[in-house]
């Protein structure tokens, strides 16, 4: 039961982080946007409101998935974590090329890196 309900505060946990950069991203999607120095264009703005749709999307399922997954919530965990590893491969790519910088890309670059780390060893207690 522990590594449940871990993995189910994590999961819950990324789910609120994915909400709160969904609606940045689909409601003040200029300054959410800016706050990662993007130069603001009438396709950045398409761009970012639907990333932030797709962020909302991924927040419902994150919060959903300990209901749902019952004794697959560690592989479950597994994917996520490997997810959260290639957003940071290109955050960190982003953030390293100088193509994304500022609050919006190094918040969520450290918030990234601590949620894969926290899905991966919560995950991996089961094994």
């Amino acid at each position: 039961m522990g590594i449940i309900m871990n993995l189910k505060i994590v999961f819950r946990i990324s789910a609120v982080v994915l909400l709160i950069n969904g609606l940045g991203a689909l409601f003040a999607t200029s300054a959410f946007m800016e706050a990662a120095n993007f130069t603001m264009t009438p396709s950045l703005i398409t761009v970012g409101q639907f990333i932030g749709m797709t962020f909302l999307f991924l927040a419902i399922l994150s919060w959903r998935i300990p209901d749902v997954a019952g004794e697959a919530i560690a592989s479950f965990g597994k994917l996520f974590a490997l997810g959260q590893g290639m957003w940071v491969v290109i955050i960190g790519y982003h953030v390293i090329s100088g193509q994304a910088s500022g609050p919006t890309a190094y918040v969520n670059l450290i918030i990234t890196i601590i949620l894969g780390i926290l899905f991966l060893t919560a995950s991996r207690k089961s094994d």
